[in-house]
């Protein structure tokens, strides 16, 4: 009888299982990818696409593979239609087409050789997924390019979409005749068809490559041409925009790219060739299709780039070149090795900056930029192990956050500091050479890292990669008979945290207050553990003592006390700029923690700023003093009572100005000052001046006033402006003005941000249903992101009712990168208890809502108890 139960049990639970990995559901489960990579392999697309400016476009893929089991097979294929399958040379006349996938019957499979071969019609997407096509609004002419990760390149066509599942690509594209089309190799002809409007391009057989970083895109785009070595090297963009490029600079950093990165992983690039390509309404900054890179726009900047601007875009060339090496010839087996992709890049763009560019400040950028991120993103609820878990590729798309690119990447260099470069560039070596063409874990790495180096990587992996939580540590020093007495005290706040082994910096400053000098001194110091000590031989008692002087490791300094003068003093008399951040940033986060109030920061920034030489930390200064969003001293002032605010506010805007006549005629500071008064008008007098801006009444020596400047003041004086037709007027003047996309998108942000309810509920009910509206996901998110400035909380209140069931209708197959524009743009941020109860209630009694959208609201509850935390730390100056 226990026999008979215990098989009865086992065939339950294998149908189960059966069920449970066939059950068509679009996104992929890992289940699903491991039994389908157990099924398959030797994996060859042959690609035929007719591409035109329709709603759709048409093609036939062939598909062969080597069967290792006989099994139901699932093949991906999302919202297209297929016109036919032939599956080992025989018609498929029925099969099970569901929620994007197609279920190929194992009677059909064969252990060896398969083939498939399915014609198909998709329609061309408008979310930035799959195949997406863009009218330029200026000229008229269409573009088309490709984005399919994490699991979008089935929104083109038929395919196994999972990475480990590594196939070959042969491509035929038939297109307009006066098309560039564009793809993972260089095209071997370019023929003539029936059709004297068509021409037939034909690319050879790629290399063994993902599926997600295959690519297509196509338009008559402008072209320039380069090359580096024997690496040919091409830059795209739509030709209404190639007046604003300098394709001198992108090929400057392209080949300062491959000089440093040839060398450095030691396998020259891998590919044929290096195209970059600037493309419309883009999800994101960029995306590594391997030799054909995609940017967004964002990197086009219609007036003279500052030097920020050009570091960035540096940045982010050598963040997907480096993919190149880390995630396209070696790619991670699954998505929670995501970070093996992207830590590694956004690491090693910051190291070929430093070592071979004219951005020697690279690392002061980390630390602003990357590093605030992820000790942000790791103090959520949502937070989660750099080595994530990841069950299917909904999830996937949450991981793309703050962890996997700046905790990932800090850990690495926090990593480099303990073993050295040496070691590490030896080990990043052996094992790309090792995994080159194929997929890998996060044990394979440390194998060769550990064999490298003789350093054991199982407990660093454990503390560092495998566990969330960012540590804690107070310093306290006692200084007596030229010894330094420091001891570090570590806590591993939040659940799953733990304490783990550091290396860092202790920075000692000795004044000369007569003589406004000071000195330095710094000593790394290994600590672990709840408590570490150390003795430190001096040349005299230091004034001031902080650690993690040079950013090397990750963890947040826990202020218990600290000498407001002296900090001052080092603020104002050191002269390296990275120290000065980090204490800047360390200071500010007494802010955010609610030890410190808004006002008591910004009278000591408005004091130090005049003497500030750096232009660096002057744009965060004025970052955290006048942005309109986030978390500022300008947005902190709409807790207060209106004619307290007022006050305040035009006292900031008298400081701005002030600087900004100081300021260098045509400099950087003079232009981020601009942006920042801006930013912080919202009384009366400061409209006045915007209008006055505007009508050429005012003006600042220097200070070219572009066209992306005028919308910015249109779109912050329509959000606040009483008089419509003043403003309507001004709108439409500039619409003519600027017929471009990026014209078209800030007009119609200059609509959504009146500080009208019926407006509102207009732009509202599109967004509800964005696949019934004519405009982009792009578009739709510019839209978003302007409904409800800081200044209109009491209108975005009428419409929480309809925010939340709206959340509650979309699905999990909804293109994420709109869910969570949405869910983020319009997230009630009202930092009140009553919101805060609201946002708990509603997240709690709705657990099944997509994961992008889940996370949002986890975050934005975190978010709302910050805030209200450090409102309460301004409760009496609100009253007084």
């Amino acid at each position: 009888m226990k026999q008979t139960l215990a098989i009865l049990i086992i065939g339950f639970l294998l149908i189960f299982q059966h069920c449970r990995l066939t059950k068509p559901n679009y996104h992929l489960t890992l289940q699903e990818a491991e039994y389908r990579y157990e099924t398959i392999e030797n994996i060859k697309y042959n690609l035929d696409i007719q591409l035109s400016t329709k709603d759709s476009f048409t093609g036939k893929v062939d598909i062969q593979f080597v069967g290792k089991r006989i099994r139901d097979l699932r093949l991906d294929y999302f919202q297209g239609e297929i016109k036919s399958i032939v599956f080992n040379d025989e018609p498929l006349t029925q099969f099970e087409y569901k929620n994007g996938q197609v279920q190929l019957p194992s009677d059909r499979m064969m252990i060896g050789n398969n083939s498939l071969s399915i014609r198909f019609e998709t329609p061309f997407a408008k979310t930035g997924n799959g195949l997406h096509k863009f009218l330029d609004p200026d000229d008229k002419e269409t573009y088309i390019y490709s984005q399919f990760e994490a699991f979008h390149a089935n929104k083109m066509f038929p395919c196994f979409d999972q990475p480990d599942l590594k196939a070959t690509f042969q491509l035929s594209v038939t297109a307009p005749k006066n098309w560039k089309v564009i793809s993972t190799t260089l095209p071997t002809s370019e023929t003539k068809t029936e059709n004297p409007e068509e021409v037939l391009h034909q690319f050879p057989e790629s290399k063994k490559i993902s599926t997600y970083v295959f690519s297509l895109h196509a338009g008559p785009y402008q072209v320039w041409e380069d090359s580096y070595e024997s690496i040919p090297l091409r830059l795209f963009v739509r030709k209404s925009l190639a007046k604003y490029i300098d394709p001198k600079d992108w090929f400057l950093f392209t080949k300062d790219g491959f000089a440093f990165f040839n060398s450095y992983f030691g396998i020259p690039y891998p590919f044929q060739k290096y195209d970059q390509i600037i493309v419309p309404e883009f999800n994101f900054g960029a995306m590594e299709n391997v030799a054909a890179v995609t940017f967004s726009e964002r990197f086009v900047s219609r007036s003279p780039m500052t030097r920020n601007q050009r570091e960035n875009l540096s940045d982010v060339i050598l963040h997907e070149m480096a993919h190149m090496w880390f995630g396209n010839l070696v790619t991670m087996k699954w998505w929670n090795g995501l970070w093996l992709n992207e830590s590694f890049a956004t690491y090693m763009a910051s190291l070929a900056q430093a070592k071979n560019s004219e951005f020697q400040e690279t690392w002061i950028s980390f630390f602003e930029k990357m590093k605030q991120w992820a000790y942000e993103e790791d103090s959520f609820s949502t937070n989660h192990p750099v080595e994530a878990k990841v069950n299917d590729t909904e999830e996937a798309f949450t991981q793309f956050d703050g962890i996997t690119y700046g905790k990932g990447a800090s850990v690495l260099k926090q990593l480099v500091f303990f073993i050295g470069e040496e070691s590490f560039q030896k080990g990043v070596q052996n094992y790309l050479r090792k995994y080159s063409y194929s997929n890998s874990t996060l044990v394979d790495f440390l194998k060769e890292l550990e064999f490298a180096s003789g350093f054991s990587m199982k407990k660093w992996s454990k503390d560092w990669l495998e566990t969330k939580g960012t540590n804690q540590i107070e310093l306290t020093t006692i200084c007596a008979d030229n010894h330094l007495y420091g001891k570090i005290v570590q806590s591993a706040p939040g659940p799953e945290n733990k304490l783990r082994d550091h290396k860092t910096v202790l920075g000692l400053y000795f004044f000369d207050r007569s003589n406004k000098q000071i000195s330095y001194e710094e000593f790394p110091v290994v600590y672990s553990g709840r408590s570490s000590q150390a003795i430190l031989q001096v040349k005299s008692c230091p004034d001031y003592v902080f650690i993690n002087a040079e950013d090397h490791d990750f963890a947040i300094w826990s202020w218990t006390s600290v000498n407001k003068d002296n900090l001052e003093f080092v603020l104002e008399f050191d002269n390296d700029p990275m120290r000065k951040l980090i204490l800047w940033t360390d200071y500010f986060r007494q802010v955010s923690l609610a030890n410190l109030s808004f006002d008591e920061f910004k009278e000591t920034a408005i004091r130090l700023y005049p003497m500030e030489t750096d232009t660096k930390i002057k744009r965060w200064l004025l970052s955290r003093l006048t942005s309109d969003t986030g978390s500022s001293y300008f947005t902190s002032r709409f807790w207060f009572p209106e004619s307290k605010r007022n006050n305040h506010l035009d006292s900031l805007q008298n400081f701005i100005l002030s600087e900004l006549t100081k300021a260098k005629a045509g400099s950087d500071e003079q232009k981020y000052l601009f942006l920042s008064l801006i930013d912080s008008s919202f009384t009366e007098s400061s409209q006045k001046r915007l209008y006055e801006i505007l009508e050429n009444k005012l003006s600042f020596p220097g200070l070219k006033l572009d066209q992306d400047l005028r919308w910015n003041m249109i779109v912050k004086l329509s959000s606040l402006a009483i008089d419509r037709n003043k403003i309507q007027t001004m709108i439409d003047r500039e619409k003519k003005l600027d017929p471009s996309n990026r014209g078209v998108n800030s007009s119609l942000a200059a609509e959504a941000a009146e500080p009208n309810p019926k407006i509102k509920d207009k732009w509202i009910q599109i967004l509800l249903n964005p696949k019934a509206s004519d405009y982009s996901s792009s578009t739709l998110r510019v839209v978003s992101y302007s409904l409800f400035p800081e200044h209109q909380k009491g209108i975005q209140l009428q419409f929480l009712d309809t925010y939340f069931a709206a959340l509650d209708k979309f699905q999990h197959t909804d293109d994420e990168n709109y869910l969570d524009a949405f869910a983020k743009s319009l997230a009630p941020d009202f930092c009140t208890d009553e919101t805060l109860l609201i946002l708990k209630k509603f997240t709690n009694n709705h657990p099944k809502l997509p994961a992008s959208v889940k996370k949002t609201l986890w975050k934005q509850i975190d978010s709302e108890k910050r805030c209200i935390q450090i409102k309460n730390k301004h409760k009496d100056l609100i009253l007084e």
